[in-house]
């Protein structure tokens, strides 16, 4: 196999590799950070600093989007980040990392359906059985005796597993085998914008002090930005767009092994003065 025909494999392997960790990192991030703003600055920063470094590195691939393209940018930056990831950071205030992980392993579920209904094509038998014993684990796990998880967050981890895998359905079927290396930081700007008018909405800075902020949490946001976003997002939005979406969704599965997190289901709040 040559080089350039291995590379979707290569950017498979490495969210297989990174991404479990991330849930890991959001869960200390946001224990002394407000999640959307929290993830507001991950994108923010991760995307504009990878845009400088291809704007030096491979300048001769530039090319300004279209309108259309801008429009293609957006929804991607919504359903994946603003919704996907917004709600990921949010709930994993009150959940584990390595529970929400599980949780979010229904993506690839959710992905067969999307995918099938978008092209009106039958879902196979075998795919209905692993939807509904995914579903019947979900349900079990929620409704552990005692309440030991709380349902809203999970309500809101599922959500955020369906915008996730919307979007990628989106990204994959509008730009399937081709792929512009500078868009993935566009969405990662346009996404943390939109967490930015989620956070403010939400009254997150009326209270936040950086003075609160703890060394893990600032560790955490650090790990986000660099390996989680500039290199973890980037092999995803390259290879959803250059693999099938059903081989792309397995990393859902791994995750949640990665993403191991030995505390409790609640976590302290973050401290408002």
């Amino acid at each position: 196999m040559s080089v350039p025909k291995a590379l979707p494999w290569i950017a498979l392997v490495t969210v297989w590799i990174v991404w479990g960790s991330t849930y890991l990192g959001i869960r200390v991030a946001v224990h002394t950070i407000p999640p959307f703003l929290m993830a507001r600055t991950r994108y923010i920063i991760a995307g504009s600093l990878l845009y400088a470094i291809l704007l030096v590195t491979n300048r001769a691939q530039h090319r300004w989007p279209s309108r259309v393209a801008w429009k293609s940018l957006a929804i991607r930056g919504f359903a994946l980040l603003v919704v996907g990831n917004g709600l990921v950071c949010f709930a994993e205030q009150q959940i584990a990392s390595s529970v929400a992980a599980l949780l979010v392993a229904t993506v690839p579920m959710f992905m067969i359906v999307i995918e099938a209904l978008s092209v009106k094509k039958r879902v196979a038998g075998w795919s209905i059985v692993g939807l509904a014993t995914g579903s019947l684990g979900i349900v079990m796990l929620v409704g552990l005796p005692g309440g030991a998880m709380p349902i809203v967050p999970a309500i809101l981890l599922i959500v955020a597993a369906l915008s996730w895998a919307a979007g990628s359905v989106y990204a994959h079927q509008r730009e399937e085998g081709q792929m512009s290396p500078f868009q993935p930081a566009l969405e990662m700007v346009i996404g943390g914008t939109g967490l930015l008018i989620v956070g403010l909405i939400a009254g997150e800075l009326q209270n936040f002090a950086f003075a609160n902020v703890s060394r893990s949490s600032l560790l955490g946001m650090v790990w986000l930005i660099g390996p989680g976003a500039m290199l973890g997002y980037s092999a995803y939005a390259y290879a959803i767009r250059m693999l099938p979406t059903g081989i792309v969704s397995t990393y859902a599965y791994i995750n949640p092994a990665a993403a191991r997190d030995s505390r409790t289901f609640h976590i302290r709040r973050f401290h408002r003065a």
